[in-house]
């Protein structure tokens, strides 16, 4: 089982999309995949599935330790399986504060006597607070989206810093696999101006997610690009970075 965690501080960067069509790209691969909502707002969830209650919800993994095998619902992918999301997850980092065992709430709820999913794709919040530190701990590799822009070095070096200080306090093993540059535009001097620093702090996938309102129209049809327009420029892209991703992980 292979954990990966969508992470950014900063909202706005493609990270949602990013765990999507992840998620539903390595289950149309074959692979028995689960997606886990950790954000408030619930857009990965609406791709798939209508709002669930709270206790049918991930809120329910924190508040009461009930495993995801027990939460998880399916998806119209046979594949992928979706641990959806609820507005009131906001309200865990003030139940779980002083919590002995907060940040460890998330690795222990993944644990499957059976059934395991061959892939775990988290959509953290866009913040470090605890449900990101949770998906640090729980995962094996993190990926980083960011967008062209002079804010981006400064949030890797913030996602960097505190992904040492999770590996040094937590003795957790996170390999980050790299930074996606999304709504990506070579024709810009700010991509390339930007590009340069980010290879220097990080490794950076090949593959460019470009700028389209094709991910707006399929968010708003409540499809993924791959059921939207499967054989779109975009769509591509997403299916050039799971295959790093695959190598990636492959290599170690």
């Amino acid at each position: 089982m292979v954990t990966i965690a969508i992470a950014n501080q900063k909202g706005g960067v493609g990270k949602t999309t990013t765990a999507v069509h992840l998620a539903d790209g390595l289950a149309r691969k074959g692979h028995r995949t689960l997606l886990v909502d950790l954000d408030a707002q619930g857009n990965a969830t609406s791709i798939f599935s209508d709002p669930p209650s709270r206790e049918e919800s991930v809120h329910e993994l924190f508040r009461s330790r009930t495993a995801a095998s027990e939460l998880q619902r399916s998806t119209r992918n046979e594949n992928l399986f979706l641990l959806p999301s609820v507005l009131e997850l906001a309200e865990i980092e003030t139940l779980l504060a002083g919590n002995v065992d907060g940040f460890f709430r998330l690795r222990e709820g993944l644990k499957y006597a059976n059934n395991a999913p061959g892939y775990i794709v988290m959509d953290c919040p866009p913040n470090l607070g605890l449900l990101t530190l949770n998906a640090f701990i729980a995962a094996d590799y993190c990926i980083l989206p960011i967008m062209a822009s002079r804010f981006s070095l400064d949030g890797i070096r913030t996602m960097l810093d505190t992904l040492e200080t999770v590996h040094h306090r937590f003795s957790q093993e996170l390999k980050i696999l790299g930074a996606l540059m999304t709504m990506y535009n070579d024709r810009t001097a700010i991509s390339g101006a930007v590009l340069e620093p980010v290879e220097e702090m990080i490794s950076v996938f090949k593959t460019r997610i470009s700028r389209s309102v094709q991910v707006e129209e399929a968010h708003l049809m409540r499809q993924t690009l791959f059921e939207y327009q499967p054989k779109g420029k975009i769509t591509k892209e997403y299916e050039a970075l799971i295959q790093e991703v695959l190598d990636g992980i492959e290599k170690g």
